[in-house]
């Protein structure tokens, strides 16, 4: 009789095992990505961004189909696993930190490859952009609303000298960082500028400098011709972007000669213009 008993237990004890396994979910095939291991954090979205799309129906845990709101990850630290392939699309996984997982559809595009969402905050771009409270900056494209505004009743203008005192993590765009920076004037008025990011960008616009953009030993006529957005032969790379901006994209040529680079301008109405220069220095402009 006791044999008998032992011998129910080890077939129920099987059988018990075998089900799990059946019935176990399969494990995800996940490859590495350029972001794989970094921390992130979703921030706060625009009240007229919201209404940009439907964040509610973007995320969803890992095996399963039924998306989670978007409030639901705000005040709360991620870490990017990889990309996952299943069927026609191709899903980017995240973890928190008791090891839930949670997917996106990603979206490739040949020219720029992956592109994360926006309200997405990297740890260390946060950590880079909180040590700069304190710091002086001077303004510069102050007319765009996704770069720069202000409840004040003043008019900032280009280049004033503003000093950074907090920073705020919400996005109201679906470009570029989901940081501002509180900044007020000697006077004491008040606005927000979009944290820049890396220095010497191709195809988007300073929205400020770390350093003094009109320097006086630069002489009376350069300056002028940066304040009037104007530029002439002989201008440096630097003097070049402080006038007219960064350029759309950057030919580099290399020779028995040295390098040279071409820098292009296009406007809104598809025009180009052509600058070239040679070691740093401003050559030919070709309009």
């Amino acid at each position: 009789m006791r044999r008998n008993i032992w011998i129910y237990f080890f077939q129920f004890f099987i059988l018990i095992n075998i089900s799990c396994v059946y019935f176990q979910k399969p494990e995800l095939e996940i490859s590495s990505i350029n972001w794989t291991g970094k921390t992130i954090s979703f921030v706060d979205l625009d009240d007229a961004y919201k209404r940009s799309n439907n964040f509610n129906k973007i995320w969803s845990k890992v095996n399963s189909s039924r998306y989670r709101p978007y409030y639901k990850f705000l005040g709360k630290k991620y870490r990017i696993i990889g990309k996952n392939d299943s069927f026609d699309h191709e899903f980017l996984i995240i973890e928190d930190l008791n090891g839930r997982r949670y997917k996106m559809k990603m979206d490739y595009e040949k020219s720029v490859g992956y592109q994360l969402p926006s309200y997405l905050l990297f740890e260390d771009t946060k950590i880079r952009a909180m040590d700069m409270i304190g710091s002086t900056i001077w303004l510069n494209d102050i007319y765009d609303p996704l770069g720069f505004y202000t409840y004040a009743n003043y008019n900032f203008s280009r280049f004033e000298k503003v000093e950074i005192k907090d920073m705020i993590s919400f996005q109201n765009s679906d470009f570029d960082y989901p940081i501002w920076f509180s900044i007020a004037t000697r006077s004491g008025y008040e606005g927000f500028v979009r944290y820049n990011g890396d220095k010497e960008k191709i195809g988007k616009q300073d929205y400020y400098y770390v350093s003094d953009p009109l320097p006086v030993e630069w002489g009376k006529k350069t300056i002028n011709l940066i304040l009037s957005k104007k530029i002439e032969v002989g201008m440096s790379g630097n003097q070049v972007r402080i006038s007219i901006g960064n350029p759309s994209s950057i030919n580099i040529t290399s020779s028995r000669h040295g390098v040279s680079e071409q820098w292009i301008y296009q406007d809104n109405t598809g025009n180009r213009t052509y600058l070239q220069f040679e070691y740093g220095i401003l050559k030919h402009i070709n309009r």
